[in-house]
Order: structure tokens, then C-alpha cells, then sequence
């Protein structure tokens, strides 16, 4: 719960020069002693346990199936029948007592309370003066991602700044959507203006000056639709991401020409030049695992665990070509050397191969992966721009190059000449299918105001809504287990 993560984290300074893959690996719980974040090696610590609530597997964060199957209500990706929490996403009819999202919303407010206690301490710290603006900066970058992704989900949610524990915190009223926006957008400014145009020690799990970027235009572009509305913010949006598309090799991001790189997928993956935020694994760093790519995605007849796979319709409908090939797995070789297509599976649907580790790498039959969790890549930024510059003024020659650069690496035709509305609906249709299975679909559809329309052509062996799809069904109620600690956070569902 947040009530009890977000006083509970505790930072010992403990934290020593790191190579560029482990920043994650160090070990921060301990005691807080006095004046301890007045040092770098203070601070750092602290940094490192703001990062901790995105990326302990099993109990807090990201790097878990959980967060994806919050995003079940999109038409890409559905579960089996009869699977209780998770179908609940998939069905329209979430719960406070669902299971899988606490884990989300629960590391969301540990990496907060972290980022708030880096926030409160820096200016006091006696490191160098760029050595502490790009620890703030980053922690910044922490608290508003951490409440990007709560109010998409929750709605209104507890906007907590304050980096010490008081009881106040446990009758905390959710502030309006508007506010939290307010507060997400003025720390990407922040820390935009901190960040450098690399990253810290060049170690890929750390934000840069583009990364924040990236995230700020993905803001405007969610602030642009529903539930706000505000449409001017489509032009913030285009400005914004096309920073980042004008100085891609300053920040070192740009298009990968191969799926083969952009789903590798291996334990060895060190990232490419689309990943832009992304959360480091470890398969040898305990609790630092990535279990998303691995079984959660898996046919049982693979030892799979058949959490989630394809939507029939999606995959029907999805454009022919190399990308579909990369995308989806549709034949399968059992351990025994028995092959399957999918339609003989017990739950006959194609499966993710984008979700599946790599079939020559080490450990392809198992749960957990040291691939790092992608959370933003530069194609979601491009089609980012390119939408919102259709939305504000019209496609310029760049929104087609991003464009019709992603539909040529795909095989598919490219465009000219489209209307500002035709346009903008073929990003939205090539975000679909680009970046189908890493939670963004459903975030578009509730933006966009697509379910009911988009869930009514549901292929009848899929999961049927329970009821009929309204508003209350965009977000989720806030888990029991921090209602029943505070009164003001009761949901009326």
C-alpha cells in the first residue's frame, strides 16, 4: 500500500561506484543514519531505492506480468477463461481486492517516496553541483513516471511530495486528474533542465535529457484525450517529441532497421537505440529479474504458465509481412520435440513471440529473463509526434517520414497526401500494431474514447464484457488494502 511504502523505505549509505549494469544490483536497506544524504554516496543510495519500486519482481513494480495485465482491456492481448483477477481486466469488471494491481501501485509509491526523499536532500548534498542535478534530475524523472502511470490507471490518486512520514498521510484525499498532471508535467520540466544529454554514467536504466522528453510528449499526448480533453495540448506534444526526433544521436536514440534487434529478447540483451526508458534485469540479481518475458507469456504445453496471448481479431486483422511474423508465435516445438500449431493448444490463440525469450539464448524454458523491461522506445516517440502534429496544424514532411519509415521496415505500403484526421488515425492504428503487448493499446483506446467501438468487434471466443463498458470502467479502483488504512480513499464501485 502506499500509506505504508511510502514512510517505510529506508536508505543506508552503502553505495560505491558502479559499472554500467548493476546501478540496480546494490543493496540499500539499512539504517537511515543523520546527514547521511548530504553525501554522494548518501544520495546515490537513496536513488538507487526510488528505483527499487519499479524493479523487485514478485513485490514491487514493473518488471512482472501484473502491469501487463492491467492493460487487458486493449484488443491485443486476452487471457483464458475462469482466471479470476486477471480477467477481470480483460472483462471490464476490476475489483478493489484484484490482486495483480497492488504490486503496480504499491512500487509506483515506494519509488515516489524515494524520489521525494532525494528531492528534499539534494541541494544540501556536498557533491558537485552536476553530480547532484543529475541525481534530482532523475529523481524527478522517477516521481512524475511513477504518477504517469497511477493516474492512467487510478484516476485520481494521493499527490504525496513530502519526503518524511507523517499521520496526515493516512487521511490523504486522491487529487484531481488535473492536479496530478499539473504536478507530472512540472517534473519532467524539472528535470529536463537537470539531466544531461547522455546518461549518468552511461548505464541504460537512467533517464537522459531526450528520455525525459520522450516521457513529457507521451504526457501531452494522454492530457490531449480523455479524460481531460485539453487539445491543446497536441501541439505540446508534437514540439516536444520532435526535440527528440531532431537530436536522436545527441541522445542517442534513433530507429532499429531489424525486429530481429528490436525483439531479441536474450539474456545478453544490452539494449538498442529504440530503447529509451527501459528498467535493467538481472536473472543473476535475486529479486531483480524480469518475469515478464518468459513463462507469464508461454503455452502450458511449453511449461508456460498461459497468462496472456493474442486477441483473435487482433491477430486477424493484424497487416501480413514480416512484422506480424516477429510479432506473434503461431507454431510452437514442446520440450519433447512434439509440434504444435496454435490451434491445438489447450487455449488455442497465438502467442507473443515479442514476450518470449530468444530460442537460441540460455534458459528459453524458464520464468525469469535479464531482458531489461522496455517501458519507452524512440518508434512510440515518432508515432507520438507524428499523430499529434496531425491533431495540431497537420502532418508535416517529418510525421511522414516517422510514418512511412515504420510501415516500409513492417513491409507494408507507405502514404502520401492523407487527410489531417485520415492521417492521425493510421498513427493510431500503426501504434496498435507496432507496439501491441507493451501496455500502450489500452491507453490509447481510453485516450481516444475507442472502447465500446473497438470492444464490440471482439471475436466471440475471446472474453466478453460483463456489463456494458461506461467511463468507470477506464480506470481502476485503488487497492483494498490501502482504503481500509484510510477512509478517504473508499471507492464507491
Amino acid at each position: 500500500m502506499k500509506n505504508t511504502l511510502i514512510y517505510a523505505i529506508a536508505v543506508c549509505a552503502l553505495l560505491s561506484q558502479t559499472s554500467c549494469s548493476d546501478f540496480l544490483d546494490e543493496e540499500t536497506r539499512g539504517k537511515v543514519f543523520d546527514n547521511v544524504l548530504t553525501s554522494e554516496n548518501g544520495l546515490e543510495s537513496a536513488l538507487v531505492g526510488a528505483y527499487k519500486g519499479w524493479s523487485t519482481c514478485w513485490s514491487y513494480g514493473f518488471c512482472n506480468g501484473w502491469a501487463t495485465e492491467m492493460t487487458l482491456g486493449g484488443d491485443d492481448l486476452t487471457c483464458p477463461p475462469g482466471t479470476g483477477n486477471t480477467q477481470e481486466y480483460d472483462r471490464y469488471d476490476v475489483k478493489n481486492t484484484n490482486s495483480s494491481s497492488p504490486t503496480v501501485y504499491q512500487g509506483c509509491y515506494k519509488a515516489i517516496q524515494g524520489a521525494n526523499n532525494v528531492i528534499a536532500n539534494a541541494d544540501a548534498c556536498t557533491a558537485s553541483k552536476d553530480v547532484v542535478n543529475g541525481i534530482k534530475g532523475e529523481a524527478y524523472f522517477i516521481r512524475a513516471a511513477s504518477y504517469f502511470w497511477l493516474v492512467r490507471c487510478h484516476g485520481a490518486v494521493p499527490l504525496i511530495t513530502n519526503a518524511e512520514f507523517t499521520t496526515e498521510v493516512l487521511s490523504v484525499k486522491p487529487s484531481a486528474v488535473k492536479d496530478v498532471y499539473t504536478l507530472i508535467e512540472s517534473d519532467l520540466n524539472n528535470a529536463i533542465s537537470l539531466l544531461g544529454d547522455s546518461r549518468r554514467n552511461g548505464q541504460l536504466g537512467r533517464p537522459n535529457k531526450g528520455v525525459a522528453l520522450g516521457m513529457l510528449a507521451e504526457v501531452y499526448l494522454a492530457e490531449a484525450g480523455w479524460p481531460l480533453k485539453d487539445t491543446s495540448k497536441y501541439a505540446l506534444a508534437a514540439s516536444t517529441a520532435k526535440q527528440v526526433l531532431d537530436n536522436r544521436s545527441k541522445y542517442g536514440f534513433d530507429f532499429e532497421n531489424s525486429y530481429n534487434v528490436l525483439y531479441w529478447n536474450n539474456d545478453a540483451d544490452t539494449g538498442n537505440k529504440e530503447d529509451m526508458f527501459t528498467i535493467p534485469c538481472n536473472l543473476n540479481a535475486g529479486a531483480n529479474i524480469n518475469a515478464m518475458y518468459g513463462y507469464w507469456a508461454y503455452p502450458g504445453e511449453l511449461g508456460g504458465w498461459d497468462v496472456v496471448f493474442a486477441e483473435y481479431s487482433f491477430y486477424k486483422n493484424f497487416p501480413e509481412g514480416v512484422r506480424k511474423e516477429a510479432t506473434f508465435a503461431t507454431d510452437f516445438v514442446t520440450q519433447n520435440g512434439t509440434k504444435l500449431h496454435y490451434t491445438e493448444l489447450k487455449n488455442p490463440h497465438p502467442y507473443y513471440k515479442k514476450l518470449m525469450k530468444d530460442k537460441n539464448g540460455t534458459n528459453y524454458y524458464n520464468y525469469a529473463s535479464s531482458v531489461p523491461m522496455r517501458m519507452l522506445r524512440f518508434t512510440q516517440t515518432a508515432l507520438t509526434y507524428a499523430e499529434a502534429k496531425a491533431r495540431s496544424g497537420g502532418p508535416d514532411d517529418l510525421a511522414y517520414e516517422c510514418l512511412n519509415f515504420i510501415r516500409t521496415r513492417a513491409g507494408l505500403s507507405t502514404y502520401s497526401n492523407l487527410s489531417p484526421t485520415d492521417f492521425a488515425n493510421k498513427c493510431v492504428d500503426e501504434r496498435a500494431w507496432e507496439l501491441c503487448g507493451e501496455r500502450v493499446r489500452w491507453f490509447d483506446m481510453v485516450r481516444l474514447e475507442m472502447v465500446n467501438e473497438i470492444v464490440s468487434k471482439k471475436d466471440s471466443h475471446d472474453n466478453q464484457p460483463l456489463h456494458a463498458i461506461t467511463e468507470k470502467d477506464y480506470t481502476f479502483p485503488i487497492p483494498q488494502h490501502d482504503e481500509l488504512l484510510n477512509d478517504n480513499l473508499n471507492s464507491d464501485r
